[in-house]
């Protein structure tokens, strides 16, 4: 399934019209939310969070209207609703209710045990980020800022870029997950910071998004999942110009490999991150040693109850699925287009 980005409650697009479809869980929804997504083809897909195999909604910016699934996006504010549940066989439902729940009751455990561990992950990654940002050159930073600025960004027009902020990343039930076809997808020129300390790639992305929007330039910014305050990916559409970050949740050569599986770029460079940081003291490099590894022990927890959540709503998919008809899908995309003021 393609997907663009994860849907991110904090980083999310805004639309005039906002359609929630809700009941019928399962494949019917998902090859509803596809139907709605070919009407246009500038659509941006967007997959469950937590769940890249989910789509969970798409957006059509040239009509400015969002068509999201309902009842995984939970905290959506939709301005209309469509009811899917029509083709449903309600006896076979009340059959597996008892099912159903216990279902229902494993998947908020798992929703507790993976928020717990990944809580302390972040926090952990915190702990270390102001470790690495203390022992920073800030002047190199900057004067390598400058230089790639000025070979990549075009001069400085009159006014100010706008900013889109997205989520490329998420930690999922396979451990942590991006779309590497968006990158792609949006870039023929790609740089890439390798820093596995983070810091350094973070803040040399920061110094050039700020270029970029001053010089009057649109950037597409994905912040980490483990950090909001840290940056991961940057995109400039209009350059087709991308800047990643390989940090330890994303090795530079997987990236690569990911990447060319299905696009040559025009132009690729690896930019090395070691000078600038200034030297560490043997008591320092201990610590974070043993916070890296408590991380990933966190984080393993974390996915490994993903994993068990996962299991169990497919579990339940299957359910909806043998009581659910896919017939009539077209007529359900007509009636999703009028609320949303669509022609069809």
């Amino acid at each position: 399934m393609r997907a663009d980005f994860f849907w991110s409650e904090r980083y999310h697009p805004k639309a005039a019209n906002t359609v929630a479809l809700r009941g019928c869980y399962g494949a019917k929804k998902q090859r509803l939310l596809s139907l709605l997504a070919a009407y246009c083809g500038q659509a941006e897909l967007y997959c469950a969070p937590l769940r890249p195999q989910q789509l969970a909604a798409v957006y059509l910016p040239d009509r400015d209207v969002i068509f999201a699934d309902g009842d995984c996006l939970t905290a959506l504010q939709a301005d209309k609703e469509l009811s899917l549940d029509g083709g449903c066989d309600w006896s076979a439902l009340c059959g597996s209710s008892a099912a159903l729940a216990s279902i229902a009751a494993k998947v908020r455990v798992c929703d507790k045990k993976y928020a717990r561990f990944f809580k302390a992950a972040r926090l952990l990654q915190q702990s270390f980020s102001v470790l690495d940002k203390a022992r920073l050159d800030r002047q190199k930073l900057r004067r390598c800022a400058l230089r790639l600025c000025r070979k990549e960004l075009p001069p400085q027009g009159g006014h100010i870029g706008l900013e889109t902020r997205r989520m490329l990343s998420c930690m999922c039930g396979g451990g942590m997950a991006t779309h590497f076809l968006t990158i792609a997808r949006l870039c023929a020129v790609l740089i890439i910071i390798e820093d596995f300390a983070g810091a350094a790639g973070s803040a040399l992305l920061q110094l050039i998004r700020g270029r970029a929007l001053a010089g009057g330039t649109d950037v597409i910014f994905c912040p980490s999942p483990m950090d909001d305050s840290a940056a991961e990916f940057l995109f400039m559409p209009a350059l087709m110009l991308g800047v990643c970050v390989c940090n330890r949740f994303h090795r530079p050569r997987a990236l690569i490999a990911a990447l060319e599986e299905g696009k040559r770029f025009e132009r690729m460079r690896i930019l090395r991150t070691e000078r600038f940081y200034l030297p560490q003291a043997q008591q320092n490099l201990k610590q974070l040693r043993f916070l890296h590894r408590a991380q990933w022990e966190l984080l393993e927890e974390a996915s490994a109850a993903l994993a068990r959540r996962d299991k169990l709503l497919a579990a339940g998919e299957g359910i909806y699925a043998a009581a659910g008809r896919c017939e009539g899908l077209a007529s359900l995309a007509a009636q999703a287009l009028a609320l949303a003021g669509l022609k069809t």
